[in-house]
């Protein structure tokens, strides 16, 4: 697959429940797209603009197969063209490059283009999110 970035705006959710002089500063950067990644992956220094509180711990295994125990922070609201999520991220090392993973790609239900090397929307909902719900039948009335 092609590596490609999009812009994504970040926000601390928590935010709305703070008080102004305990509030983190909105983000806006690029995040590489990572369908291999599982969540958004953020390093420190967004995570620190941002405010974010340590949520858990969590051991990940990265591309050149070393294992590293690495802190969830959150909650994260992240937009991409319009579009946006609320989860938990991986914080990575300062001066790592933000990763946009696999659970919000879905949550925001954009497809990966590798050949354009862009997001497209779902062609069924190109409008908004079309979120699957597996298993879930709608009951017969």
């Amino acid at each position: 697959m092609g590596v490609f970035t999009v812009p994504i705006k970040l926000k601390n959710w928590q935010n709305r429940y703070l008080p102004k002089e305990k509030q983190g500063k909105d983000v806006e950067c690029d995040a590489l797209v990572d369908s291999g990644a599982i969540d958004l992956c953020l390093p420190v220094e967004i995570v620190e603009q941002l405010k974010l509180e340590q949520l858990d711990t969590v051991d990940v295994v990265t591309a050149d197969g070393a294992e590293h125990h690495l802190r969830y922070v959150g909650m994260v609201e992240v937009e991409v063209k319009g579009r946006t999520s609320r989860v938990q991220a991986i914080e990575l090392p300062r001066g790592s490059q933000p990763l946009l993973g696999a659970v919000p790609l879905e949550h925001m239900d954009w497809h990966i283009s590798p050949n354009e090397q862009k997001l497209l929307p779902n062609p069924k909902s190109p409008d908004k999110p079309l979120l699957p719900l597996v298993g879930l039948r709608h009951p017969r009335r």
